[in-house]
């Protein structure tokens, strides 16, 4: 049974709905060249900190796929990837996305399926994964530690949790407020006049990304440390951020015994998404 959402959390699956329907190019998405000539690399070394080998034959769930830009890199990795997502407008993306920047082979190891990740269906959790791979997306939910509890239970007993976060620290409380009032004032706006008015008030900025920031009205943000003790809880001993910044890139092992000898040394600085700043 799905569940009947608040209007904050209505607007926001509208939102991206539309997102991915009218706004599929821009910075570090499919369409720049630069980002996917570099997926795989930033997948492996950057957010995971894995050597590519052991990325090959894994199942691998990815949590609110979007357009696809991590289900591409995880199926060239030669990962069995199931793309979720509660937009069906994402869902089509992520199937042209693969379509085209994948080879034959790598696409026939594509699933996908509209999934609520405060509500999924049980039968994720009949078919346990080597890796849950969730960026920019719990945060979204309207309830953060329900959609973590969520995916986290869907970690194999050996498995690996990758989660990215928007982080408490990466905007002081008054930002927090003025961003806040943007996107309340913005909500009641059609989508298409929305998008016409932040590309006058952000004439320099890469559209998807403003759209991405100020349009949804559920945007929470979180620390490691809450983070860290919530992962605790539900059966993750280790748990690490891949790369140290204000906003949250955690990696979370299970047991770990079949990973570790696939761990990498955390990478430095400069980091992919900095070519975007």
């Amino acid at each position: 049974m799905r569940l009947i959402p608040h209007p904050f959390r209505r607007q926001t699956l509208a939102s991206f709905d539309y997102q991915w329907r009218e706004l599929p190019t821009g910075d570090a998405l499919l369409s720049d060249d630069w980002f996917r000539s570099n997926l795989d690399r930033i997948l492996a070394d950057e957010l995971l900190a894995l050597e590519g080998e052991w990325f090959r034959g894994k199942r691998v769930l990815d949590a609110g796929a979007g357009a696809g830009r991590w289900t591409v890199g995880l199926l060239r990795l030669g990962c069995d990837v199931l793309a979720v997502d509660a937009s069906a407008h994402a869902l089509e993306r992520v199937r042209e996305n693969v379509d085209e920047h994948c080879t034959p082979d790598e696409a026939r190891r594509l699933e996908m399926l509209e999934v609520d990740l405060l509500d999924p269906p049980s039968v994720l959790a009949e078919r346990p994964f080597d890796l849950v791979f969730s960026f920019g997306v719990l945060h979204h939910t309207g309830d953060t530690a329900r959609a973590l509890q969520n995916v986290a239970r869907l970690v194999g007993p050996d498995g690996v949790l990758f989660l990215y976060l928007y982080g408490r620290a990466s905007l002081t409380g008054l930002d927090r407020a003025v961003v806040g009032v943007e996107r309340v004032a913005l909500a009641p706006l059609p989508y298409r006049l929305k998008t016409r008015v932040l590309s006058l008030l952000y004439r320099r900025a890469d559209p998807h990304a403003v759209f991405d920031l100020l349009s949804p009205t559920i945007n929470t943000r979180h620390t490691f440390a809450e983070v860290e003790r919530q992962l605790h809880t539900l059966g993750f001993p280790t748990v690490e951020q891949t790369i140290p910044h204000s906003e949250l890139f955690v990696r979370a092992l299970r047991d770990g015994a079949s990973v570790r000898p696939y761990l990498r040394h955390l990478t430095t600085a400069p980091y992919w998404f900095e070519r975007y700043a």
